[in-house]
């Protein structure tokens, strides 16, 4: 699925198929129509993959250079299991003598934004969840009560807060 598509699949969702709710054009500056659903699929892709990395899902494990000093990944999201580091800003800071082994971490996916041409690297299941998630977020755009809405996509959680 290209960006087009999933941006073709989020207008279905929310029965907008003529681009008249939210219009083709916008820029990050003026975030509307084409471009709004642009930020909610990125926020969606958060949504997810914070979701999945609390669910262990070991599709979103990577590995990198366990190297004291070195930045962490913009992708990061969290070690798997216990790692002797601390980050300091944003960069790996080891406890004791630091190793040459390679760590692993859990990573979100890709924003959508991030391919504005070819194919988006998800998976069928994460392109239809992303795409629900990002349709809910673009129906409350003013970010209402959504827990229903999220319980219905199976992405849970009570409260009022918007995910």
């Amino acid at each position: 699925m290209t960006q087009k598509e999933i941006l073709s699949l989020v207008r279905k969702l929310i029965a907008d198929e003529q681009a008249t709710g939210y219009t083709e054009g916008g820029n990050l500056e003026m975030p509307e129509g084409t471009q709004e659903l642009l930020n909610y699929l990125d926020r969606a892709v958060d949504a997810y993959s914070e979701r999945q990395v609390a669910a262990g899902d070991l599709r979103l494990m990577k590995r990198m250079a366990g190297v004291d000093g070195a930045p962490l990944p913009k992708d990061f999201l969290s070690f798997c299991g216990l790692v002797p580091v601390s980050v300091e800003g944003g960069v790996m800071r080891w406890y004791g003598t630091p190793s040459k082994m390679p760590v692993r971490y859990f990573a979100r996916l890709p924003y959508v934004t991030a391919y504005p041409t070819g194919a988006l690297p998800y998976e069928n299941d994460q392109e239809r969840t992303i795409a629900a998630l990002a349709a809910i977020y673009a129906l409350n755009k003013h970010e209402f009560n959504i827990s229903q809405d999220l319980m219905l996509l199976g992405m849970g959680g009570g409260g009022d807060a918007a995910v």
